[in-house]
Parts: C-alpha cells; structure tokens; sequence
C-alpha cells in the first residue's frame, strides 16, 4: 500500500494507468458500481477521498471507474478509514492477496 501526497496524486494515477493499472475511485457517483458487485483486477489502484468533500472533482479525469459502499439512511457517508477497511475486506475476500 502506497500513500501519495495531495500535489503528486494526478501525475501518480496517470503513471498508474501508464502502467496498466485499473485506477478506481471509491466515491458515491452516477456511474458507481457496488462493491460487492466490483471485481477487482490484477493490477488495481483505488483513490480515496477526504471524509467531508470526497474525491476532488478533478480527479476524475484521472480514473477508469468508481466503486462504492452501498448504505442507508439520511447520513451515507463512512470515515475514509472506515471505507478503507471494507474495501480492503472485500478486496481480501475476492483472494486479491498481494499489496
């Protein structure tokens, strides 16, 4: 697991797509498919957001798709390490076993 800085997240996920990598965003959108529906590839590279705003806008540009945590409720939203940790899960559970 790589952790990335703010100013070099655009020119990572270009290099990451470069390098045959699914680059998906874990953000609730239109075109969001369900977690437990997404079949992880080989080569994956998953963008998370900040737990108020989400993933920028403008990075969009830069990913292949969006996956999301089906929830309920008024609030749906969970705490990035939250969603981090289900990903993983799922991630896991699907015998994607190396980082």
């Amino acid at each position: 697991i790589e952790e990335v800085t703010v100013e070099d997240i655009a020119t990572y996920l270009q290099q990451r797509r470069r390098d045959g990598y699914y680059v998906v965003a874990l953000e609730q959108a239109a075109n969001s498919v369900e977690l437990q529906h997404f079949v992880f590839p080989d080569k994956v590279t998953v963008l998370l957001g900040d737990e108020k705003e989400g993933v920028p806008a403008e990075l969009f540009n830069y990913v292949d798709g969006c996956i999301e945590i089906p929830q309920s409720g008024v609030i749906r939203s969970l705490n990035v390490h939250v969603s981090a940790s289900v990903l993983l899960w799922e991630w896991t559970a699907q015998g994607k076993k190396k980082c």
